[in-house]
């Protein structure tokens, strides 16, 4: 009996799967399709063992959430978090920059307040952001200019960009975006990685305002980037694990083919690197023996569809509960069911960031295997430090610039080779050095004079050092006092929040009360009516009853004056009788006396 039971158990769900997975109208509305993947190929040892990435530092843990891209201009970096603003580092502060969309309290609300993802500066100081909740923008950060270029709600060849991710500007104004999806919005995500194939790549013309598809039925495309020379551009396919390359000149042009596959990990942003090639962050590591999800699932649609369906009927619940009785717990429920930041957790912390050539061939990588940073999106090169970026974490990984084998040197925060040229004249501007610090040390015969210069130099750092203490504390007041303010502004802006808050809970409550009182009337009247229906009820009875009675009195003193009659008529009629008879018996003698005359 135990094994039947199971068998029929196992039946039974089996059913319940078939059921989900091929009954019509269960959404999503998507169509899954079978494609597929090239497997991720391991690393090399030789960058394996390096491990740039260990023992990164965590900065501003814990101010903000999720600066998954960045961008740099004047050597400031800005980067886009989760309330929807974009924010700068300036004098190891964040400060917000601009917001595209409205206020909001909580990431449930991301499609309310905006989420800037990819960003770039173009030459004149114009910054480009795609919000994955509003469109493309472009805004002045010396004016505060912004303009809406591409709206999510604004249809391109037949289909809107639902979902945008990152952003290009070319040299003469062309802005090349990504569409994740032309379906599913963010906080969908894991339904536009589970049914892939409605992605875009779309060029917008700041000539004519019209955007143009470049490529479509794309495998979620994300990172985007032009090549140093702008005559291609590459974007990734996240799920896909492969870069892409599109062309814009040459014989090639308009052609799309493969640029790197198989790679170790699923790519996200993208930037070039000033050799001619590109720097690719994988936010989710995978090699042969621990692929991807997403990669696994590629050939199996009817599997990624019966997860979808089953994701759809797990926020289903909450959805309605919250329609009926709105609370923040079935609200973020919802919303992180279906949200990216769900699968965070799916994959181990290793962290690789690939360096391409212009050919797709990994030529150098950063790894980091100890679990300090984990689900690197973007890096930037800013000073001595690379800053690393990532959807999820709550904090900017940071790590020294490495010292790698063929000496590197920083120029346009890019890493560019120093060539043999390049070294030779390095030697011999130090050997001159060396000579002219040897004369200059056969000159100074006064021994007395140098003690003197060398005073005077003392003094002189002194008094700069104490300069240079009174600006920096002057500084850190500036910075205090701008931190303040905006505390101060941050409260201020809190208190009318919670003002129209109360405002609205108290109209709410006015209104349940109103609502209350008719409700407590309506039943007032409905007892009064139920009540006089009653009595009403009572009354045609009664009514009803005494009309009976009457009725029945009626028929009884019918009846006795009928018998009465009867009874009356039965005595009149025996008196009759009676006097017939005695009529009859009093005639018989008179006969009799007359008979007997006679004779």
């Amino acid at each position: 009996m135990g094994l039947l039971s199971f068998v029929w158990s196992l039946t039974k769900l089996f059913i319940i799967c078939l059921l989900i997975t091929f009954l019509p109208g269960i959404p999503p509305n998507a169509e899954f399709k079978e494609y597929s993947v090239v497997k991720p190929k391991s690393l090399d040892a030789e960058f394996l063992v390096r491990k740039h990435l260990d023992n990164a530092e965590r900065i501003f843990e814990g101010q903000f959430t999720g600066p998954e891209a960045f961008a740099m201009y004047n050597g400031e970096v800005y980067t886009g978090i989760h309330g929807g603003f974009v924010v700068k580092i300036e004098g190891g502060e964040i400060k917000p920059v601009v917001k595209f969309g409205e206020n909001c309290d909580d990431i449930i609300e991301e499609h309310k307040c905006g989420r800037p993802l990819g960003m770039k500066f173009d030459a004149a100081g114009n910054l480009y952001v795609a919000d994955a909740y509003y469109g493309i923008f472009k805004y002045n950060v010396q004016t505060g200019q912004k303009t809406l270029l591409v709206g999510v709600n604004e249809e391109i060849e037949g289909k809107k960009s639902t979902f945008v991710n990152d952003v290009a500007v070319a040299k003469d104004g062309s802005v090349y975006f990504t569409v994740t999806s032309t379906t599913f919005p963010l906080f969908n995500g894991v339904h536009a990685m589970l049914a892939p194939g409605d992605g875009r790549v779309v060029k917008y013309d700041p000539q004519t305002k019209k955007a143009a598809v470049l490529a479509d039925g794309l495998h979620t495309p994300n990172g985007i980037a032009l090549s140093l020379n702008e005559d291609f551009l590459v974007f990734a396919e996240s799920v896909g694990a492969r870069v892409m390359r599109f062309d814009l000149k040459g014989n090639k042009k308009g052609i799309l083919s493969v640029f790197a596959e198989g790679l170790p990990g699923l790519p996200d942003n993208i930037r070039i690197d000033g050799q001619g090639g590109f720097y690719v962050s994988l936010v989710v590591p995978a090699d042969e023996s621990h692929p991807a999800l997403p990669i696994v699932l590629a050939p199996f649609p009817n599997i990624r569809k019966f997860l979808s369906r089953v994701i759809f009927l797990l926020e289903l619940p909450f959805a309605q509960i919250n329609k009926y009785y709105p609370n923040y717990f079935c609200r973020r429920a919802e919303h992180f069911i279906g949200h990216f930041s769900s699968t965070s957790g799916l994959s181990d912390n290793g962290v690789n960031i690939l360096n391409l050539d212009s050919n797709g061939q990994i030529r150098d990588a950063l790894i980091g295997r100890d679990g300090s940073i984990a689900h690197i999106s973007d890096m930037i090169v800013s000073g001595d430090y690379i800053l690393l970026g990532s959807p999820y974490n709550n904090y900017i990984g940071r790590i020294p610039r490495p010292n790698t084998p063929h000496q590197l040197h920083i120029k346009s925060v890019r890493y560019e080779e120093a060539t043999p040229q390049d070294i030779k004249q390095e030697e011999l501007a130090a050997k001159k050095a060396a000579a002219e610090a040897k004369a200059k040390k056969a000159r100074e015969d006064q021994a007395q004079k140098a003690a003197e210069e060398a005073e005077r130099a003392r003094k002189a750092a002194e008094e700069a050092a104490r300069l240079k203490k009174e600006a920096e504390n002057a500084a850190r007041k500036a910075a205090e006092e701008s931190k303040a303010r905006l505390a101060a502004e941050e409260a201020k802006k809190k208190a009318a929040d919670e003002a129209r808050a109360r405002k609205v809970a108290e109209e709410a409550a006015k209104k349940a009360a109103e609502e209350a009182k008719a409700r407590k009337a309506a039943e007032e009247s409905a007892r009064r009516a139920t009540e006089e229906a009653k009595a009403k009820k009572l009354a045609e009875e009664a009514k009803a009853k005494k009309l009976a009675e009457d009725a029945k009195a009626r028929k009884i003193a019918e009846e006795t004056k009928a018998r009465k009659a009867a009874e009356e008529l039965k005595l009149k009629k025996a008196a009759e009788d009676s006097a017939r008879r005695k009529a009859a018996e009093d005639a018989k003698p008179n006969r009799a006396s007359g008979n007997s005359g006679k004779n």
